[in-house]
């Protein structure tokens, strides 16, 4: 996720440092168009020129170099001279530092241009001086309004400065002292009082027609003053929810490579960096179960990982199942005569040949011992006909074979052993060490099921309550009843062949 800084990187760099202060030159530019109205108004444009004049002073100097200091330790960071860890504290701080130093400068200019015309210097226009009720509530509204609006808009854009740091160095903020309701009741604060204000001024101050011309322009004001500070605020409060909601979308569409930038330090912040933390717990999950799945069968690793007691094991189930076993015709002879590198790799190609055929068919493999497989269908994965699905995939895994050439010319046949009966999936272990497999005679019967195939010079023999259980649509040959070891009685076995 860090991108390694380059040359396309560092001009992005410096593209990210200058918007910051063309964010902290919108005062400058409000008040250049305010002017621009005011000169107008009193039909005095070289007027304009002093207004400027003091503006640029101001606003583009002193906003200027204070910019400069609250932004140098940002980009000492690109330039890799300072670690992310100590700008920290100027990144969350940057909104309202930066609102702060634009209203200790705006104020003293404002108060330059309300108390000039009481001085006998009217910008070189014609103006009524105004009332100081008025003045007050004037210097008052319009120095928290550029404030309120130096807050949001510097918000707006750490929020992008936030993003960029996250992309392109992997960084993300992790200091929440902020809160989320404090900018709310900022802007809901000013929009509220500032019209009223004005208004309130205006009736203490004048009256007749006086009145109505100064209540007419601060209304109108406040109009645009309100859509203007309503812009930055959804901008600066929204962004980062609208951020949050896209990451939720993708996780649901089951993208969990997907992370978020923090670019606040309140409440939203920790939203963002839970979100984080909430995917990477998803993602490690996935990877557990994944790799789980890989020892174990998935369906028993997701019962373990989605048990809600946290017993670390999968709940006992009984059930009808259908055993396979699985063996390879002469692999200790094959043993013999190869190197063990070379019998690892024909057994992860014929692993590689039989597993995904069973697992295709429902089956689950529960245990690799050498060449030897053992593998189930309905326990632990829940399979209507079961004994069908065991019987097509012992038939495809004897068809896959043939096709097969394995590592070092060998030709590898296997003989498959099947029987269905009630066995108990379980956990078996001690506290450090746990094994899930499969209990009961029907366990047993399938395993010496599989070493008849010796006796009857078969590849595939089943027991008569596999074909039972299978019906119809099987070629199927009776050879009897025989006596198995560790099972008391005969057991019927069946050849089951290829059908023609």
């Amino acid at each position: 996720m860090t991108a390694t800084p380059g040359a396309g990187t560092d001009r992005d760099s410096r593209t990210i440092l200058r918007r910051y202060y063309l964010a902290m030159a919108v005062p400058f530019g409000i008040d250049l168009l305010t002017s621009a109205v005011y000169a107008g108004i009193n039909d005095h444009p070289l007027s304009l020129l002093p207004l400027t004049t003091i503006s640029a002073t101001f606003l583009l100097v002193g906003v200027g170099l204070g910019a400069w200091l609250l932004i140098r330790p940002i980009e000492r960071f690109l330039d890799g001279e300072v670690a992310f860890a100590n700008i920290e504290p100027a990144l969350a701080s940057l909104p309202w530092r930066s609102a702060t130093i634009v209203a200790c400068l705006y104020g003293p200019m404002l108060a330059l241009r309300l108390l000039g015309p009481r001085a006998g210097y009217t910008f070189g226009a014609t103006i009524e001086v105004s009332a100081w009720i008025d003045t007050v509530c004037s210097f008052i509204v319009v120095t928290s309004f550029n404030y309120v609006l130096t807050f949001f808009v510097v918000s707006a854009y750490l929020d992008g400065l936030l993003a960029f740091l996250f992309r392109t160095r992997g960084v993300n903020i992790n200091a929440f002292r902020g809160a989320f309701r404090r900018k709310v009741g900022l802007a809901v604060l000013f929009v509220s009082f500032a019209a009223m204000t004005l208004l309130a001024g205006d009736i203490a101050s004048y009256e007749g027609d006086r009145l109505l011309r100064e209540a007419s322009q601060d209304l109108l004001a406040s109009v645009v003053g309100a859509a203007t500070i309503y812009y930055w605020i959804s901008r600066a409060l929204t962004l980062p929810l609208a951020r949050l909601d896209r990451g939720m979308e993708r996780v649901a569409d089951g993208d969990l490579a997907v992370r978020l930038p923090v670019t606040s330090d309140d409440e939203v912040g920790r939203a963002l960096s839970g979100f984080n933390e909430m995917v990477d717990g998803l993602a490690e999950r996935q990877y557990l179960r994944d790799t789980f799945g890989k020892y174990v069968s998935k369906s028993v690793a997701a019962a373990i990982l989605d048990d809600q007691e946290r017993k670390g094991r999968a709940a006992d189930t009984l059930a009808e199942a259908t055993l396979m076993f699985t063996d390879i015709e002469g692999f200790t002879s094959l043993s013999e005569h190869l190197t063990p590198a070379d019998v690892a790799t024909i057994l992860n190609s014929y692993y590689a040949a039989i597993v995904p055929v069973i697992q295709r068919h429902g089956g689950v493999v529960n245990n690799c011992i050498g060449d030897g497989l053992l593998a189930s269908f309905n326990l632990p994965l829940p399979q209507e006909r079961h004994a069908a699905a065991a019987l097509d995939a012992a038939l495809e895994i004897q068809k896959t074979l043939a096709a097969v050439r394995f590592p070092a010319g060998v030709q590898i046949r296997t003989r498959i052993g099947l029987n269905t009966g009630p066995v108990i999936g379980v956990t078996i272990g001690t506290s450090d060490w746990l094994s899930y497999t499969l209990l009961g005679d029907a366990v047993n019967i399938a395993s010496r099921v599989e070493q008849l195939n010796k006796q009857f010079g078969s590849v595939i023999l089943a027991t008569e309550s596999t074909v039972r259980a299978a019906g119809e649509g099987f070629s199927c040959v009776r050879l009897g009843g025989t006596g198995v070891r560790g099972h008391s009685g005969e057991v019927v076995v069946y050849r089951v062949e290829p059908p023609a």
